[in-house]
């Protein structure tokens, strides 16, 4: 029953939210969908567009995007049937909540719990944000997680190495993930299992070295090497530059500047309630804290050491998507040992909320948005001077649970709405030029 409810409450309010292309990241992938949709090519020349020029690849004449090809390729079905492609990530990030649920309760067979960690995963962490916006780490941890999960169910050990290998035509570094289940299992002693792991992993990482062979012209060539915007990362000695101890502060509690105001990006000042998770570790049987361990540890310092750990303009800590469920999992175990503790943790899961809320709603409400508030509210105080603070807090609340409303589920942002109307614009400039002359 926990996980019905858990489905219907997530599957709501990502649909909600759900937004189309937002920036030139996700752009960049949509260029991809329908260059490949509208002219059976790979390059993208043109749509190029959508990259704004930024976030794409060149190589000798022709355009690429410049992220991994595989949310794009999952989404061109949703674009051949006229749907938002944005579905394909908030597919993803329902059926993570499932697995995370899933997970949860084959650990601590306790389903309040686990639907409590699925909620927290759900809305409590980046998770929700990215979730609804057509970007790579939705699927990604996705896959990463099915193939953690068949682990516990015993799937061969060929299809769990196929699904890591498909995940790595999402992202890059969920081969990261997959060393550290090989360095789990090492540990373990299970040295049998390595090979067909390694086979499985071969053969699910196929279509990325095809697609590197055609785009770049060798396999192991990745679209970095010819960004045209971000130079620093067409090498990994430019790319991992960033001091160590300044990348695990960063990641752990960035704060992102902007119009005078400090915005929370890392993992615990943006999604506090994971301190628990951090110290649910100290409760996890050996072989799941080993395992959590090296599905972690590995990428986390990874990308400490990234030029960009903050996740460029995103400003939070969207690179470690993958492995934000192994420190949402061991919130499970901190409740079963420390009982007692549920309201502390039910507080900083509504901080998180709140947080999270405040992240997306960066998104879609402006300045504007925010000035007919506070317009109004002086206004207010201006003609009524008397006995009115009541009533004007009340009001002023009422005023921010409607914009909280809009910029949730109402305001939506659609890139390819925005070119069409500055094309249409520019058109229609051009022709009262010419008809002045």
């Amino acid at each position: 029953m926990w996980l019905v409810v858990l489905v219907l409450v997530v599957s709501a309010i990502y649909l909600l939210s759900m937004q189309g292309i937002t920036d030139c990241n996700s752009g960049s992938l949509y260029a991809l969908v329908r260059s490949i949709v509208k002219k059976g090519k790979l390059s993208i020349n043109s749509f190029v567009k959508y990259t704004k020029y930024m976030d794409c690849a060149k190589r000798k004449k022709d355009y690429y995007t410049d992220r991994p090809p595989g949310t794009a390729f999952a989404a061109i079905p949703f674009y051949l049937l006229n749907l938002n492609v944005t579905l394909v990530s908030v597919i993803s990030g329902i059926l993570s909540t499932i697995l995370v649920y899933l997970i949860t309760m084959h650990l601590i067979n306790n389903s309040f719990i686990s639907f409590s960690v699925g909620l927290i995963f759900a809305l409590c962490t980046i998770n929700w944000r990215y979730s609804t916006t057509f970007l790579i780490h939705p699927l990604s941890t996705f896959l990463t997680l099915l193939a953690v999960y068949g682990l516990f169910l015993n799937f061969p050990p060929i299809l769990i190495g196929v699904i890591f290998g498909i995940s790595t035509l999402v992202e890059y570094t969920n081969i990261v993930l997959f060393c550290g289940v090989g360095l789990t299992q090492m540990i373990s002693g299970n040295f049998l299992v390595l090979f067909p792991l390694g086979i499985g992993y071969a053969l699910g990482i196929i279509p990325l070295l095809i697609y590197n062979k055609k785009c770049f012209g060798s396999p192991l060539t990745t679209s970095y090497k010819y960004g045209i915007y971000f130079k620093w990362s067409n090498s990994p000695k430019t790319t991992f530059v960033n001091p160590l101890i300044k990348g695990i502060g960063g990641l752990l509690f960035y704060l992102k500047k902007k119009n005078g105001f400090m915005i929370p990006g890392g993992i615990l000042s943006l999604s506090p309630v994971l301190l628990f998770g951090i110290i649910g570790y100290f409760f996890l049987p050996s072989n799941i804290l080993i395992l959590f361990l090296c599905l972690t540890l590995p990428l986390f310092l990874l990308i400490a050491k990234h030029k960009t750990y903050f996740a460029g303009g995103g400003g939070d800590y969207r690179y470690l998507s993958s492995i934000i469920p192994y420190l949402v999992i061991p919130i499970g175990f901190f409740l079963v040992k420390l009982s007692f503790l549920w309201p502390l943790v039910l507080l900083f899961a509504i901080l998180s909320l709140v947080m999270m809320t405040v992240k997306m709603l960066a998104l879609t409400i402006t300045e504007d948005d925010l000035k007919e508030i506070d317009d109004s509210f002086v206004r207010e105080i201006k003609e009524n001077k008397k006995n009115i603070l009541n009533f004007l807090k009340l009001k002023y609340l009422l005023k921010m649970i409607r914009l909280v409303i809009k910029g949730l589920f109402i305001k939506k942002i659609h890139l390819e709405n925005e070119i069409y109307k500055k094309t249409r614009k520019n058109s229609q400039k051009n022709k009262e030029q010419k008809l002045l002359i």
